[in-house]
């Protein structure tokens, strides 16, 4: 990454609201996700309830919500993850295979449906004037992206606005073991070796930065229970785990390839984010180093939420001798004003913006 690109972006859940899907809807946030999934028809189809009942029966057994519960009451996933947390990390301290490998499926199936509803949403990008307006300034400025959002709606909405010519796949600064392409409604993978080699520059001087991972990356481990006991403890490196990035939306189907678990390789709402993985550690590692050459930080609809210190540590660590020059928020919360000041020990005048398209017409 060039250190001459001084401009960086940090983006969370807010900056996509400006997206409207099916029935006016937004991409639903942690607090209201079930709300929203459950209003669209397509998550109440007989195979789809089939693949997710045990995520409704795990949590009718522990919050006694049942699904038309879910339609209208209050549901914190946040909560949800971390309880499937918290026991995945007792039943492992015991040597409890089967109880490990019965919590990683419903983890991982959580968060497949967390995934799948912000994919609906994919195809209202390019409708949205603003999020088409954000995109053309971010191709033509080329800044680096620092994002907490899984949804790929900036990623398609560039690629939009470049006719094709900017590959999204080559601006996430991590390679994969196998990429999934799409042609002719035919799926094929094509190895790491050979994917990147075909691409020049094969991977983009300035990049979108998915810190929580994003929902078109998978890793995919051994499906027998000693396998995804020993994957989950990190016990052994088997050379059956590979990470892949996907064009398609087949695991979405399938949630299976031949003998492996497919699991969506996101760090879900939850308490306490593990940051270790591989893929994850390494972007941590980019953004660290972006940021400590970063003159100009822009924040757009982060409100720097208490369980998400990961962020926060990775502020105070970059600006350790870094100065900013400029600082930019975007949000109607104005507390997030002093958070930034304090992590960046920004002290000049801040512009604030109460909203996306306040900004884009400030600029």
């Amino acid at each position: 990454m060039p250190e001459n690109n001084s401009t960086t972006y940090i983006l969370g859940a807010g900056f996509n609201q400006c997206v409207k899907g099916t029935d006016g809807l937004k991409p639903p946030l942690s607090t209201n996700f079930f709300n929203t999934l459950l209003k669209n028809k397509k998550y109440n189809g007989t195979k789809y309830n089939y693949k997710t009942k045990i995520v409704y029966e795990y949590i009718y057994k522990y919050w006694k919500k049942s699904k038309e519960d879910l339609l209208y009451d209050a549901f914190n996933l946040e909560e949800c993850f971390t309880l499937l947390q918290l026991q995945l990390l007792e039943s492992s301290s015991t040597n409890d295979e089967e109880l490990v490998s019965k919590l990683l499926k419903i983890n991982s199936t959580l968060k497949f449906m967390f995934i799948e509803s912000l994919c609906g949403f994919e195809d209202f990008s390019s409708s949205s004037d603003l999020m088409m307006n954000f995109a053309s300034l971010i191709y033509n400025e080329k800044p680096n992206v620092l994002t907490l959002n899984y949804d790929c709606n900036l990623e398609k909405a560039i690629e939009t606005i470049s006719n094709g010519n900017w590959k999204s796949f080559l601006s996430y600064a991590v390679k994969f073991d196998k990429v999934q392409t799409l042609k002719d409604n035919k799926i094929s993978y094509i190895k790491k070796e050979d994917f990147y080699d075909i691409h020049e520059p094969p991977i983009y001087d300035w990049n979108i930065l998915k810190l929580h991972g994003s929902l078109n990356w998978f890793k995919c481990i051994p499906s027998s229970k000693y396998d995804l006991f020993r994957a989950y403890r990190n016990t052994d490196s088997n050379d059956k785990l590979q990470f892949i990035l996907t064009e398609s939306h087949k695991y979405f189907d399938e949630y299976e390839d031949n003998d492996l678990i497919v699991d969506p390789l996101i760090i879900p709402p939850v308490l306490y984010k593990d940051y270790s993985q591989d893929i994850i550690c390494t972007l941590w590692e980019k953004a660290k180093n972006v940021l400590s050459s970063c003159k100009t930080l822009i924040v757009i609809g982060y409100s720097f939420p208490p369980t998400d210190f990961g962020i926060k540590k990775l502020l105070l660590e970059a600006f350790q001798f870094n100065r900013l020059e400029n600082l930019i928020i975007v949000n109607p919360n104005t507390s997030v004003i002093n958070t930034v000041k304090e992590l960046t020990h920004y002290n000049k005048p801040v512009l604030v913006c109460n909203s996306l398209n306040e900004f884009l017409k400030s600029i």
